[in-house]
């Protein structure tokens, strides 16, 4: 019964949020997931919140992912698109960055990461990886980042590439791919993203 009020509550309150909620069950575990905009400072989106439902009504935040978020002006955006897919207990998460206008020093790339729900309902990363540039070619000349296109050759060359791609997957939390892996993960993202088009378009005509 108090579970139940807590959801009804819960529900009612994301209603006038203009949020979502989900629920699923992997084994004897239930999990909750919430979808909802955001506005901060130059940021507006979209979020995905997964949480696990415990035994004493609360929620256990597992981890946010991003579904879309614009930060800047209209002449200088970072734009973030975001999609997820569940397919029983394993949860795929992809994640695109660009630019728009003026925009110099903002991130350009893919990442995908995918997650098991364990039988005791933990979370489990099965995998992370991402292809990204911090920053326009044309801006950044001297960073560590120039050698994604260009061998390095010198010690001090080399160091200067460990670090940039040290720095990134840290930021960004994956491991760092590149040529033709690269070139298929970026492939991947945008096949999901476009997947994720049409299911807007079928919920769309749905309510029409």
């Amino acid at each position: 019964m108090q579970k139940t009020l807590l959801l009804l509550t819960l529900t009612l309150s994301l209603l006038f949020s203009k949020a979502t909620i989900e629920h699923f069950t992997v084994g004897y575990n239930d999990f909750t997931i919430i979808t909802e905009d955001y506005e901060v400072y130059d940021s507006k989106g979209r979020v995905m919140k997964l949480y696990r439902d415990e035994q004493n009504y609360d929620l256990t935040n597992l981890f946010n992912f991003t579904l879309h978020d614009k930060t800047g002006t209209c002449g200088a955006r970072s734009l973030e698109d975001g999609y997820f897919e569940r397919n029983g207990n394993k949860i795929t998460l992809y994640t695109m960055w660009d630019r728009q206008g003026h925009a110099y020093d903002v991130p350009y790339g893919v990442r995908i990461t995918r997650y098991q729900i364990e039988k005791s309902g933990n979370l489990k990363l099965l995998s992370s990886k991402l292809y990204i540039e911090t920053a326009r070619k044309s801006f950044d000349r001297e960073s560590g980042m120039r050698f994604l296109w260009q061998t390095p050759k010198t010690a001090e060359e080399k160091a200067q590439f460990k670090a940039y791609i040290d720095s990134v997957e840290r930021q960004y939390k994956g491991t760092f791919v590149f040529g033709d892996e690269a070139k298929a993960l970026i492939k991947e993202v945008k096949a999901a993203l476009n997947r994720k088009i049409k299911s807007v378009w079928k919920k769309s005509a749905a309510l029409q």
